[in-house]
């Protein structure tokens, strides 16, 4: 029978960014994907609906419409790090005394920022979808985006 669960295999990386680091990353499971997601991004919307009275809308009963975007790279980061790093040997000073703590906060983690950029793309490699049998939409020709060759005038 197929084996429809995630690969339970930790994946090394050397860090470029940082000779003679590593980490050990896992591979989300869809659930935790689905998770990632919901912390990505929130949506809120208000609305309130028009009176209407006798065929006249009164200028005080107009509706009031109003909508929030968050985005979240902070927290989605700190999930990723949380979820998928399952070993690694990156410390806060040179004396190795306190390893990082990837399950706090992190503005606790003080991480050189090319690191994290380094290690926040592994974590996206091993969990990006494969997309190879999948039709991308920029191969799909648009009309409105077709160039034609004007008419010449007569």
């Amino acid at each position: 029978m197929p084996k429809a669960t995630v690969d339970p295999q930790e994946h090394h990386r050397e860090l470029r960014t940082l000779p003679g680091g590593y980490v050990k990353l896992r591979t989300l499971s869809f659930h935790e994907m689905q998770q990632r997601q919901d912390v990505a991004a929130r949506m809120y919307q208000e609305e309130k609906v028009k009176t209407v009275k006798s065929g006249r809308v009164k200028r005080d009963d107009e509706a009031v419409v109003r909508g929030y975007f968050e985005i979240m790279n902070v927290a989605v980061t700190e999930f990723d790090f949380r979820n998928c790093i399952t070993d690694h040997n990156l410390f806060i000073d040179d004396a190795e005394s306190q390893p990082i703590d990837f399950t706090r906060p992190m503005h606790t983690w003080k991480l050189d920022p090319k690191i994290g950029a380094e290690i926040g793309r592994y974590i996206d490699e091993l969990n990006q979808e494969d997309n190879e049998d999948l039709d991308p939409l920029a191969n799909v020709p648009s009309p409105s985006l077709q160039t034609e060759e004007p008419a010449e005038a007569n």
